[in-house]
C-alpha cells in the first residue's frame, strides 16, 4: 500500500507539472490570438477574459492524455535509472503490478477527461456562442481606434482616421474615412471609385430594426469618384450613417461541439454527429491506451538514460493523435461507416500495445 501510494503521488506530481507547463504554453498562445483580434477590432476588450477562460477545459481535454503519458514516462523513468525500480521488484513489487496500479491511475484521469468532453465542453462552448452573440461583444469601432494614425478595416476597403476621442472613447472629432465602391457591371474593368468622408464629428450607432452597426458622422462633407478624374460629386451633409462590415472571428464555434450527448446519440445515423460523439469519447480511450503503454516503454537501463524512450514515445503518441484527425474527418465526409468510424485507430493501438507487452513480458517478474 505504501508502495502503490509513492508511485501514485511520483505519477501524480509529474502529471500536474507537465500539464500546467504545456496548459501556460497553449494558453499563452490563445492569449496572443485573441489580443491581435482586439487589436484589429475583431472583439472587444471586455470579452478578452471570457473567450480566454473558454478554452482551459478543452485545452485541459487534449492535454491530461499526454501529460499523463509524459508523466508516467518521466516518473517511472527516473526510478529505473535510480535502480528504485528494481528494489521494488525485489520485494515482490513486479511489473504486472506497476501495470494494475497504472491502469487504476488512468481510469482515474480517462473519467477526467471524458466528463470535460461530455458534460463541460458542451456547456462551455455553448456559452461561448451565447457570450459572442451578446451585446457585450459588440466591436465599438471607436473603442478601438487610435488617434493620429490611419487603420484599415478586416475587409481592406475601409481606413479611418480620427484626430481626437472623447474621455469616454464614444466619439470622435475630426473624422477621416474612406471606402472603395466596387463596380456594379462585372465585366466592367474600369478602376473602382472612392468615397471619401470628412467629418467634424462620429460615433458608432445601432440600428434598432436590422441590428446593424453603423459609423455615424455629422457636420462633413462626402467626396464620390474615381482617383484621377475630375467627375466626382460632392454633398454637404448634417448626418451621414456608414455600415460597419461585420468581421468574423474564429473562436471553434462548431454546430456539434455545443450539442448534448442525448443528442448526438439521437443523430447518431448522421456522419457529423456521429463523429463528434466518437471523438468525445475516443479521448477517454486514447488516455488510457497511453497510459498503459507507457509502462514498458518507460522501463530503461541505468546506463541508457531516462529520456531514451521519450522520442520514439513522442512519435507514438502523434502518430496516433493523427491517425485519430483522419478517422474524424474521415467518418464526416461519410467515407468510413460510422459502425467503424474511429474504433479502427484504437483498434490498431491496442495490438500494439499488446504486442509491447508481450515482448516485454519476458523480462518482466510475475509476482
Amino acid at each position: 500500500m505504501i508502495i502503490a501510494r509513492y508511485l501514485t503521488r511520483e505519477v501524480v506530481y509529474t502529471l500536474l507539472s507537465v500539464t500546467i507547463i504545456l496548459l501556460l504554453a497553449f494558453l499563452s498562445q490563445q492569449v496572443v490570438r485573441y489580443l491581435n483580434y482586439v487589436a484589429v477590432g475583431k472583439i472587444p476588450t471586455s470579452v478578452l477574459l471570457q473567450l480566454v477562460s473558454f478554452e482551459v477545459p478543452y485545452i485541459l481535454s487534449f492535454l491530461l492524455p499526454l501529460g499523463l503519458y509524459l508523466g508516467i514516462l518521466l516518473a517511472y523513468g527516473r526510478l529505473y535509472m535510480d535502480n528504485e525500480m528494481s528494489i521494488l521488484q525485489m520485494y515482490g513489487f513486479g511489473s504486472w503490478r506497476l501495470l494494475r496500479l497504472t491502469a487504476l491511475i488512468a481510469l482515474v484521469v480517462a473519467s477526467a477527461v471524458l466528463v470535460l468532453m461530455i458534460w463541460v465542453n458542451p456547456m462551455v462552448s455553448a456559452k461561448r456562442q451565447q457570450v459572442m452573440a451578446s451585446d457585450e461583444a459588440t466591436v465599438h469601432l471607436v473603442q478601438t481606434l487610435i488617434p493620429g494614425r490611419f487603420q484599415a478595416s478586416p475587409d481592406g476597403r475601409h481606413v479611418l482616421y480620427v484626430e481626437k476621442l472623447s474621455r469616454d472613447h464614444q466619439r470622435a472629432e475630426n473624422v477621416f474615412l474612406a471606402q472603395e465602391k466596387k463596380n456594379s457591371d462585372a465585366n466592367n474593368d474600369a478602376q473602382n471609385s472612392w468615397m471619401l468622408v470628412l467629418a467634424k464629428e462620429g460615433y458608432q450607432a445601432k440600428d434598432k430594426n436590422s441590428q446593424d452597426q453603423f459609423f455615424v458622422t455629422e457636420d462633413g462633407y462626402r467626396y464620390e469618384g474615381k482617383p484621377g478624374q475630375n467627375d466626382y460629386k460632392i454633398i454637404q451633409y448634417k448626418k451621414y450613417a456608414i455600415r460597419i462590415p461585420e468581421s468574423e472571428v474564429r473562436v471553434r464555434n462548431e454546430e456539434n461541439e455545443a450539442l448534448p450527448m442525448r443528442q448526438l446519440w439521437r443523430d447518431y445515423s448522421m456522419p457529423r454527429k456521429a463523429a463528434e460523439l466518437q471523438w468525445r469519447i475516443s479521448l477517454a480511450i486514447t488516455t488510457f491506451l497511453l497510459a498503459i503503454l507507457a509502462v514498458p516503454v518507460s522501463a530503461v537501463r541505468p546506463r541508457q538514460g531516462r529520456y531514451v524512450s521519450l522520442i520514439p514515445a513522442i512519435l507514438v503518441y502523434i502518430v496516433y493523435i493523427q491517425l485519430l484527425y483522419i478517422a474524424r474527418h474521415w467518418v464526416e465526409l461519410g467515407r468510413v461507416p460510422i459502425s467503424i468510424g474511429m474504433w479502427w485507430v484504437h483498434g490498431v493501438m491496442f495490438l500494439f500495445i499488446l504486442s509491447v507487452l508481450i515482448l516485454s513480458s519476458k523480462q518482466w517478474t510475475k509476482k
